[in-house]
């Protein structure tokens, strides 16, 4: 069963994607991340709907003390945080970053991707990227499929 935090927001695509393929799961409020198997909790997937969000969540002064404390959470509690990033213009690694550009934010691709590598460095956080209607599956496929030995 998966677990997804009850303050995640415009996931309605995954929910019914999880629906549509009978994969059972639970909205409760989570202290690391946006998804999670039951009874797995060393391994957990933060999702952003795209880079605009990773950008503010890494360098915006309001916001950022707050992905950050989360980051450290999970560092010191040893879990494994993946950021999945639903970005599907031509991002599919830290490395295509560099180019991007924000119609909303000063934020440059080069200092988005030094953020990103700066999280990944100090705190071990993956950072994958995926078109928005393969989050779903790559939600599961990342957890580690769905298992029901409980």
């Amino acid at each position: 069963m998966i677990i997804v935090d009850s303050r995640e927001k415009k996931n309605a695509h995954i929910l019914r994607y999880f629906d549509k393929n009978g994969i059972d799961y639970k909205i409760k409020k989570m202290d690391v991340a946006d998804y999670q198997t039951e009874g797995r909790d060393k391994l957990v997937i933060d999702r952003k709907q795209n880079l605009d969000e990773l950008a503010t969540n890494l360098t915006n002064p309001q916001d950022k003390g707050r992905f950050w404390r989360e980051v450290r959470r999970a560092y010191k509690s040893g879990i494994k945080m993946i950021v999945l990033c639903e970005h599907d213009k031509g991002i599919k690694s830290i490395p295509d970053v560099v180019n991007w550009n924000s119609k909303y934010s000063t934020v440059t691709g080069r200092v988005l991707q030094e953020k990103i590598y700066q999280c990944h460095i100090s705190y071990g956080v993956e950072f994958l990227f995926c078109d928005k209607s393969e989050t779903a599956a790559k939600i599961i496929e990342l957890l580690g499929g769905v298992s029901d030995d409980k």
